[in-house]
């Protein structure tokens, strides 16, 4: 046999390698070539300070600031607004807003007679346990949430909820178990409330700004308010998630 026709394995391995690599579907090399996927879309409100659109401390309605308002008046507004943005309640229903989610809860609360009663409290301030507070409790913490103390000769279920004593009637409890009012709870966030905050917000920044342009002689004042129109900007449902 001629030896300049031995067949060189090496080079046969070489040749099927780069067969199989023209030969890769268009497919497979547009895949290749692809830019990579962009990341999810998250929701507006996932970040560090999420409003929570059903609490709020206070009922009265706060002002809207603006440059009429005394020195005096406009740093006690800002002090108000502070509060608000700490607790993060929704701006938009401090200032008189209504968000629709507070008025579901209203509605979903009518199942039940009256409040839930407060035994006892830990708490310096004065005890607010609502019935959102109680579906909340009996689904995170169902061995918690039973039925068997009995007062004033009739069962009842209690527990121990925000630092306070926490009693439930024996219908309550059977209402909350059978799960019908966890369904009524409004899903968070409601759309139409992140846009009304939103507004809100745009509305408030805009006048904070003027205010600091007329406080410029006054650098304290200016840099309060500096401080909350940026907190006002972290905390709207298009601030950018970290």
């Amino acid at each position: 046999m001629d030896q300049g026709a031995h067949h060189d394995p090496s080079s046969s391995t070489a040749t099927m390698t780069e067969q199989l690599k023209r030969k890769r579907s268009p497919s497979h090399d547009a895949a290749a070539q692809a830019p990579p996927a962009p990341p999810p879309k998250t929701a507006k409100t996932s970040n560090h300070l999420q409003i929570n659109y059903l609490a709020r401390q206070y009922t009265e309605d706060l002002p809207l600031i603006s440059g009429d308002d005394t020195l005096p008046n406009i740093m006690q507004l800002v002090g108000e607004y502070q509060g608000v943005l700490d607790r993060h309640e929704s701006m938009a229903c401090n200032l008189g807003a209504r968000p629709l989610g507070p008025i579901l809860i209203k509605r979903f609360e009518r199942l039940f007679d009256g409040p839930p009663k407060v035994l006892k409290s830990n708490c310096k301030e004065l005890a607010h346990v609502t019935w959102l507070d109680v579906v909340e409790f009996a689904r995170n913490k169902p061995e918690q949430f039973t039925l068997g103390q009995m007062s004033e000769g009739v069962r009842v279920c209690q527990f121990y909820h925000k630092q306070c004593r926490v009693q439930i009637s024996e219908e309550d409890f059977v209402l909350i178990s059978s799960g019908i009012p966890q369904k009524m709870i409004p899903p968070q966030p409601i759309v139409e409330d992140e846009e009304k905050e939103l507004g809100t917000l745009e509305i408030l920044e805009k006048n904070l700004a003027q205010i600091i342009q007329l406080t410029d002689g006054g650098l304290s004042p200016a840099l309060s308010l500096s401080l909350i129109a940026a907190n006002l900007v972290a905390q709207s449902p298009d601030a950018p998630v970290n």
